[in-house]
């Protein structure tokens, strides 16, 4: 009997360990990103994030900012990313956040998934084929809106870029 309350005692802490470094990981990823991305390094943000995320989101926001002078943002920093309630599924979470600049005031929440053991942010944002650079320079397979829909549902897809198909003429 008391044999079985130790092993009951333990698994408890276990499990409890197990959900607080979840959280804490949870919690590093989404700062992480969040902060690189509210002071305009989306480079930095690649480290806490999906692959597909560096394909599409990061490297739309890239190509943005090196198109864009500097000034233009600059009075917009620095970005104070505090984060909220963080929402737990199994291999998904939800972490709600409120950034706040000089400039503006932002509530929202991200997406991450938990691949091969580690938190990584999960946000695809569609992106006007035309302003597409991976589009541009004709890489990566083209998908269409539905399928976008579909793998943001899913939070994950086969490693292939995301874009969507063009229906415009390149000649």
């Amino acid at each position: 009997m008391r044999k079985s309350y130790y092993l009951i005692l333990a698994a408890c802490a276990l499990m409890a360990t197990a959900c607080q470094n979840n959280t804490e990981n949870i919690q590093k990823a989404a700062q992480g990103y969040l902060e690189a991305m509210g002071n305009y390094r989306p480079t930095d943000a690649r480290q806490f994030a999906t692959p597909e995320t560096g394909e599409v989101t990061l490297a739309f926001y890239e190509y943005v900012i090196r198109q864009t002078d500097p000034r233009t943002y600059a009075n917009n920093m620095p970005a104070t990313i505090t984060l909220g309630d963080i929402a737990i599924n199994d291999t998904t979470a939800t972490v709600s956040f409120h950034k706040s600049t000089p400039i503006t005031q932002q509530d929202g929440s991200i997406s991450l998934v938990k691949r091969k053991g580690q938190w990584l942010v999960h946000e695809i944002i569609e992106v006007p084929a035309i302003l597409n650079p991976q589009m541009m320079q004709g890489g990566g397979r083209k998908f269409t809106d539905e399928q976008i829909h579909e793998m943001r549902r899913n939070g994950r897809h086969n490693g292939e870029m995301l874009k969507k198909e063009s229906t415009m003429s390149n000649s």
